[in-house]
């Protein structure tokens, strides 16, 4: 197939309201098994993972980093299992005829066979889900637990470490592409995104204030294109900070490299796959509501 024949048909989906929004959960899934699992191999091999809270990024170390990596492969698990049997039907209701003698003086009152009960699962629920959710749930909440403990002194929870702290593998292809990546981390760039971003935000506040459809759109769809460059950056100037690369020279970085190599890591990958994800999730909004009707007039 060629290029032009992928977008005609990417243009077609536009018109599709149905199949596309079924094309685009699909895509999101399976963009997101190779990110989740990619997250899970790092916290194998460098002993070190932060789980994202609701209170912010949390260290998960050794037997923490673990757990929280078995979490990621059992989502990993539940998502490939969906994207290969989709929404399990569910199971055939029996019905069955009702038939009732009335006698003289009963009120009368229909004879339909009982309805079932709806249920927020039903039809999309299987033992295999099942255990991959509970697996991802128990390995979830021991992870805090053991975290939390290691946080009042029980340092035991910190171990075994990592299988290689110093691996780049899990940084690939950062070791190729650093040096497109360092100019996004300049602060002309980086402020230009910031004033851009407040464009679109002062924008979608005087739609807003114009009683106009969809006026937060727009700026949501923006959103993670904008940050994905702060995050590509951030990653870039990290890891050819620490390594000494293209000239540059900074000695806190690579003493933090020399002593937590696992940790330092770690976060670099965090900013590589946060960029990557934000783009992706950015470039998915923009061709949903580039074909939806949200901001059209009744």
């Amino acid at each position: 197939m060629s290029w032009r024949e992928a977008w005609s048909r990417a243009q077609a989906l536009r018109h599709e309201s149905a199949e596309t929004d079924a094309v685009l959960m699909h895509t999101a899934m399976a963009l997101s098994v190779p990110i989740i699992w990619l997250y899970g191999f790092a916290g194998v091999a460098y002993g070190q993972l932060p789980m994202l809270t609701p209170a912010g990024f949390v260290d998960m170390p050794g037997v923490c980093a673990w757990l929280t990596a078995v979490m990621a492969f059992a989502v990993g698990v539940l998502f490939i299992d969906w994207l290969v049997r989709g929404d399990l039907a569910p199971p055939p209701v029996p019905t069955s005829i009702v038939v009732r003698h009335w006698q003289s003086g009963w009120p009368r009152s229909p004879a339909l066979p009982p309805e079932p009960s709806p249920g927020f699962l039903q039809g999309s629920a299987s033992p295999f889900r099942s255990v991959c959710l509970t697996v991802a749930a128990v390995a979830c909440v021991s992870a805090l637990v053991f975290s939390g403990l290691d946080t009042l002194g029980w340092s035991v929870v910190a171990r075994p470490g990592g299988l290689a702290p110093r691996a780049e593998w899990p940084l690939y292809p950062l070791p190729w592409i650093w040096p497109w990546l360092l100019p996004l981390a300049r602060q002309p760039f980086a402020l230009g995104t910031v004033a851009v971003g407040a464009v679109l935000l002062v924008a979608a506040i005087f739609m807003r204030w114009r009683r106009m459809r969809g006026a937060w759109f727009p700026f949501f769809t923006a959103l993670p294109i904008l940050v994905a460059p702060h995050f590509l950056g951030a990653a870039g100037f990290d890891y050819a900070a620490a390594r000494g690369l293209g000239g540059l020279n900074e000695p806190a970085l690579a003493s933090a490299l020399a002593q937590h190599p696992g940790r330092y890591n770690v976060y670099t990958f965090l900013s590589l796959w946060g960029g990557i994800g934000a783009g992706t999730v950015g470039l998915v909004l923009g061709f949903w509501f580039g074909r939806s009707r949200v901001m059209d007039e009744d």
